[in-house]
């Protein structure tokens, strides 16, 4: 009786919010395939979410956006206002619009997205499975922040107005290389909104994200600040001003004539792409005129780039245990010895802007 106690208090306690009962009953049964998994509650719309959220006090709820009586975005908003749990938005990928919603969820405190479930075999329903599965646990762990009860009479604000930027010679601006997972969209977006119009760097961006989401990233984040951002392609020129993130499937590098270098070829670890190939030619290619920047994740994907940038002469940056949603890709980058600044995530881009007006 007292072993059942242990395993029963152990066990992650999930609420599943999503309209269709089908893709309800779906998760339920991938979830609870797993003795370390219980679903504690199932519900319809957003306004049952935030109800159950405060009744059952679930340690992670799955959400779909598109909802009825109250949508998903509503629904996190208010939770994480209230009753802040670890989200994970369990999303269609259908077009633009879905997975910049999906992106917008995860700026209102969403801590990952994945996709719907739609396995057509046995095999894909497994594979599927352990994927949301592991997701469960491990997010379920993580560290959620209040966001303020004000967000709740949230009314959108126009973007800044962007400013057309002045064409510069490669040697004239220095290069922001940013690499991040985990509650990485959310600090993305609290360092870009912050980001002076005419700053005279460009950004590049590797965001550790499920398939299907980064145009829904791109979007949200390009609404969401004064700058130009954008998807990477290949042969892409670098300029001041312009944002670019890394494009799902490659990984992405910069040369020396100031363009972006999309490559195929393996590099060790799960991510395609990795932060540690952008970091890396970062700092072969800008040196000194390079800042690193690593930010909330799990694993150790940008600990060797920082480094490697460090040694450089480039000026490299880690977000703090504190504000970091999950602190181990950059708690890796400390421990290799290559971060010069650890800042909690509000300092974060006036240290970059203070770097970026020194004299190179």
């Amino acid at each position: 009786m007292e072993a059942q106690a242990v395993r029963q208090q152990d066990q992650v306690r999930v609420l599943v919010a999503d309209d269709s009962p089908t893709v309800r009953l779906m998760i339920c049964r991938m979830l609870e395939s797993d003795p370390g998994i219980k679903v504690i509650g199932t519900v319809g719309n957003g306004r049952e979410a935030t109800e159950q959220v405060a009744l059952l006090k679930p340690d992670i709820v799955t959400m779909d956006v598109e909802m009825p009586v109250m949508n998903g975005l509503d629904a996190i908003e208010h939770i994480m206002a209230y009753n802040p749990v670890p989200i994970l938005v369990v999303s269609s990928v259908v077009d633009k619009l879905h997975t910049a919603n999906a992106a917008r969820a995860l700026g209102a405190g969403a801590v990952d997205v994945m996709p719907k479930p739609t396995p057509a075999t046995m095999q894909e329903f497994e594979a599927v499975a352990e994927e949301l599965r592991h997701k469960i646990k491990l997010l379920s762990k993580v560290r959620v922040i209040t966001h303020p009860k004000a967000r709740l009479s949230y009314c959108p604000v126009p973007a800044p107005e962007k400013k057309e930027q002045k064409s510069e010679t490669l040697n004239a601006f220095r290069l922001v290389a940013i690499g991040s997972s985990t509650g990485g969209p959310q600090a993305l977006q609290r360092i870009l909104s912050n980001m002076p119009a005419d700053v005279n760097a460009a950004i590049l961006i590797v965001q550790h994200i499920a398939k299907g989401f980064t145009e829904g990233l791109v979007e949200w984040l390009g609404a969401s600040c004064a700058l130009d951002v954008c998807s990477g392609t290949n042969g892409m020129a670098i300029e001041p001003g312009k944002v670019i993130i890394a494009p799902e499937g490659r990984h992405m590098a910069v040369n020396g004539n100031g363009q972006v270098r999309l490559v195929d070829y393996e590099y060790p670890g799960p991510h395609k792409p990795a932060a540690n190939v952008l970091l890396d030619s970062v700092a072969e290619h800008y040196g000194s005129r390079s800042i690193g920047v690593i930010l909330t994740g799990m694993g150790s994907d940008g600990a060797l780039g920082i480094r490697a940038i460090h040694d450089r002469g480039g000026h490299t940056i880690a977000q703090d245990s504190e504000t970091s949603a999950i602190f181990s890709m950059a708690k890796e980058a400390i421990k290799m010895g290559g971060v010069d600044e650890v800042l909690p995530l509000p300092d974060i881009t006036d240290a970059i802007v203070r770097y970026l007006y020194r004299k190179i």
